[in-house]
């Protein structure tokens, strides 16, 4: 007896042992679910349901208009390709595969120019798996856009939709071939709209998100809610979750163009200009601080042609007043080459305009960027020789006076004065000499000095203000 109990002790503990380790049921043991099912009073939560079908509804309509683009041959162009103010591009090198939004049945394409740059071949693999060569029909490298055309018909396309009426909150989709992962959504918000980077650039207008982007989702449409494509997703910040897209607005205003010519003709006047500061406005006699500074004129240009000088300050263009750098840059951009303009400036304390023929930027043209803005100067100058030429690096030939020491803390230091500044204009006087230099400061201690300084190929003013 006592055997037996032993033996059912046993078989009873083996059982117990066979069934946890799931190799078999046992008869006559119950067993415990390894998961539940939704009960069947379970009741959706509406305002998330409607939100979970809207977005499935929007992803499985929208793909399809979303190619994947793929390049071959040619050479990847240098990252310095890129505009001056374009943010970075995603990391690692220029992605041989990128993406694109259908705009028409008969088969444009609109995607980045990076995407295509010096592409030998370009294929535009659709979504249900038909893949058509493609040839570029126009590219602009100052936005970054390309468009590009197949030969085919009855295509699925994208609505283009109005990104001025976009607000910062909204909810967006992004579409793409992240790291060649074909036609993969993610959902993010709107962060900022107008973000500026790198240099203050006439197009520097672009679209914030946290939606996810990476490599491969260049040239790839950021949606709204409703389905229409508010930007062109074109580049992140690396190993973040901060991506930009550019403003679908200003693809549209230049679309016309990239088809019909193939290229933008860009308005151009031919001068350096930089926004003005307190500090220089009040040196210059001027009480506003809204306007560009001129602190450059390219020689044989439209602006030296119609007598505008270095110094002035441009107030208004065409009728536009002009706040600052951008706004500038935007309206001459945006003008009809060719076209007479009226320029109101400020210059030797009054108010005077003249009238430029705009002329058209060339590819190699770029926008000046805006460098950071005596007694005690907290500076140094000497005249220029061969030994000072060669210890900071500047060009035989170079006239003018040379910073050669800035005294750290200083107030040449703190207007963003460095050494090996070449120093041309002092309170507007034009200086080559020590005592040219000396006789050109300002008298009274509590008074501004203006400089004109030349830092490569740069010119740009500062304010200095006597250490008292």
């Amino acid at each position: 007896m006592r055997w037996m109990d032993r033996c059912c002790q046993a078989t009873v503990a083996l059982a117990a042992m066979w069934t946890f380790l799931g190799v078999g049921p046992v008869p006559g043991a119950v067993e415990a679910a390894l998961w539940s099912e939704p009960a069947g009073s379970a009741r959706e939560e509406p305002d998330l349901a409607r939100l979970n079908q809207a977005l499935t509804r929007l992803a499985k309509g929208l793909r399809p208009a979303v190619v994947q683009i793929g390049v071959s041959g040619g050479e990847k162009g240098p990252e310095s390709d890129l505009p001056q103010d374009h943010p970075p591009v995603p990391p690692g090198e220029r992605p041989r595969v990128g993406s694109g939004i259908i705009l028409s049945a008969d088969g444009y394409v609109l995607t980045n120019q990076h995407v295509i740059e010096q592409a030998g071949e370009i294929e535009i693999h659709l979504m249900d798996d038909r893949k058509f060569p493609a040839r570029v029909v126009g590219r602009d490298a100052r936005t970054d856009l390309a468009l590009l055309k197949v030969e085919a018909s009855g295509l699925p396309v994208l609505p283009l939709g109005d990104s001025d009426k976009l607000e910062v909150g909204e909810l967006v989709l992004a579409i793409g071939n992240p790291f060649g992962l074909e036609y993969s959504v993610s959902l993010g918000i709107v962060s900022r709209k107008g973000r500026a980077l790198g240099s203050a650039g006439a197009f520097d207008e672009y679209i914030q998100t946290d939606a996810s982007v990476n490599p491969g989702n260049s040239g790839g449409p950021l949606l709204n809610m409703r389905g229409e494509v508010i930007g062109i997703n074109t580049a992140v910040i690396p190993n973040r979750r901060v991506a930009f897209a550019i403003p679908i607005n200003l693809a549209k205003t230049l679309l016309p163009d990239l088809q019909t010519r193939g290229r933008i003709a860009w308005g151009f006047l031919g001068v350096s200009i930089q926004d003005l500061t307190q500090e220089v406005a009040a040196a210059m006699g001027f009480v506003e601080t809204k306007g560009a500074l001129v602190n450059n004129v390219l020689s044989g240009q439209p602006a030296e042609a119609a007598g505008i000088r270095r110094g002035d300050i441009i107030v208004a263009f065409n009728g536009k007043s002009i706040s600052n750098v951008r706004t500038l840059q935007r309206a001459v951009s945006f003008t009809t080459v060719g076209t007479q303009a009226e320029v109101q400036v400020f210059r030797a304390g009054k108010l005077e305009t003249v009238t430029v023929k705009v002329g058209e930027a060339t590819s190699t043209e770029r926008r000046a960027s805006a460098p950071p803005a005596r007694r005690d100067l907290g500076m140094t100058v000497e005249e220029l020789d061969a030994e000072k030429l060669k210890k900071f690096k500047l060009r035989e030939g170079e006239e003018g006076l040379v910073v050669s020491e800035v005294a750290k803390g200083g107030p040449a230091a703190g207007a963003g004065v460095r050494a090996g500044d070449l120093i041309r204009e002092v309170n507007r006087r034009e200086v080559r000499s020590v005592e040219g230099y000396r006789s050109a400061l300002r008298r009274e201690e509590a008074e501004v000095d203006l400089f004109l300084l030349k830092r490569g190929e740069s010119h740009f003013y500062v304010a200095v203000k006597p250490k008292t």
